[in-house]
């Protein structure tokens, strides 16, 4: 939908436009001091992204909260479209929308649905503080119809976050609030994470899809995403628009006596997981499977989840889906099996010993022929770390080709 350019009211001096945003946008952390700092030379004040050239006089309700639930980072149409248009309304800045799912120090974010923007402007800069005072005042305007927060309702925005302060349309009776306590982190080193150094944009799903009224000229329909299944902490990817709001599902806890690799596991349980995904979710996957845990979901770590499924009785798909999460919740919660006396007696005398890639000796040789590869030349090397991986993934092990204590035990010693 072609945009018409900014109304020619809004090409005011950067201190009347300022205070014409404080007033729409509620209390904003830009102190007093900082309004009255000079401009060099006289400048016309920030743009403002234009505006559809045709629009519905009904218009969208303020976004409820539907937060992040499925690990898909990838863009979606809409996001990609706002930060487009914001990049195109000041040149020279900059976006990113998708982040690798469990990197986040939140328990989640809607990065990995592909429906944030962060939009890269600084506080620290007076110019770039004044765009974005300018984009606020403009989100939260009444239009011609008297709609209140008219440009954030057409967009689908569900929260923003800026300078200390969140906004959220779900609460936005409240104004902005303290985010995080980060009014007394006045450090540099903290101005991503109290987004100092960029606006943080979260979309409803209706805008993260490019549906709302500011694209297409039709008031959207709410869409609540896709939902958790029963005994998973994450959904299945966006497949398709969703009415009704998601049935309530408790979340799924590790016990307390259960190994890091189960806690992790647990954490991220659901999140779908294929050849190119990448991150720590990937590599707690690979730990279980017995694949080389290097963080990145390729062609071998396709290999070794699909001998998994198969040792397991699951479709050999290669890929992450909610039936392999059941079944490797199942297999890390299980004990591992230690006789009471050893069954491999032989093996006994080399327990205190790790073994690893380098070692050499008749203890790598007695692992050697208790995992039945001949010829057990007492050498460890990929072949043998690849058996050992294989062997502590049947029994339940955290797979990582290190013949330590718990591995000793499962083999008999």
């Amino acid at each position: 939908m072609p945009l018409s350019p900014p109304r020619p009211l809004l090409r005011r001096r950067a201190s009347t436009v300022l205070t014409a945003a404080i007033a729409v946008a509620g209390t904003l952390t830009v102190s007093p001091a900082a309004l009255a700092e000079p401009v060099a030379g006289p400048v016309a004040g920030p743009a403002v992204p234009g505006s559809p050239s045709a629009l519905p006089v009904d218009i969208e309700g303020l976004a409820s909260y539907v937060p992040a639930d499925s690990c898909d980072p990838h863009a979606k149409p809409g996001t990609t479209a706002l930060g487009d248009l914001l990049k195109a309304t000041y040149p020279g800045s900059s976006y990113g929308i998708d982040r690798t799912c469990g990197t986040d120090p939140l328990p989640t974010s809607e990065h990995y649905d592909g429906r944030a923007l962060d939009f890269f402007r600084s506080v620290r800069s007076p110019q770039q503080r004044a765009q974005i005072q300018a984009l606020i005042g403009w989100l939260f305007a009444k239009d011609a119809d008297g709609h209140s927060y008219a440009n954030a309702r057409r967009l689908g925005v569900m929260y923003l976050i800026w300078d200390n302060r969140i906004w959220g349309s779900y609460r936005a009776a409240e104004g902005w609030r303290p985010y995080m306590g980060c009014a007394a982190r006045t450090s540099t080193a903290y101005d991503t994470t109290c987004h100092r150094d960029h606006i943080h944009i979260s979309l409803s799903w209706e805008g993260a899809m490019r549906r709302t009224s500011f694209w297409t000229g039709q008031v959207a329909a709410r869409d609540y995403g896709p939902c958790r299944e029963s005994g998973l902490n994450w959904a299945a990817p966006y497949t398709a628009a969703r009415a009704t709001p998601c049935p309530s599902v408790p979340h799924v806890s590790a016990s307390a006596k259960a190994s890091p690799l189960a806690r992790t596991l647990t954490t991220y349980s659901g999140m779908a997981l294929g050849v190119g995904d990448t991150g720590p979710v990937v590599r707690a996957v690979q730990q279980a499977v017995g694949a080389a845990p290097d963080g990145v979901f390729g062609p071998l770590t396709q290999a070794a989840v699909s001998g998994w499924q198969t040792s397991h009785g699951l479709a050999a798909t290669g890929v992450v889906d909610a039936d392999t999460w059941r079944g490797l919740l199942t297999a890390v919660a299980a004990p591992v099996s230690r006789p009471a006396a050893p069954t491999h007696p032989g093996l006994t005398r080399y327990a205190s010993r790790t073994l690893r890639v380098g070692s050499q000796g008749p203890a790598v040789a007695a692992v050697q022929h208790r995992l039945h590869m001949h010829p057990a030349r007492g050498t460890f090397g990929s072949r043998t770390k690849a058996r050992v991986r294989l062997f502590q993934s049947r029994h339940h092990l955290v797979a990582d080709g290190v013949v330590g204590p718990s591995t000793w035990a499962a083999l008999g010693a």
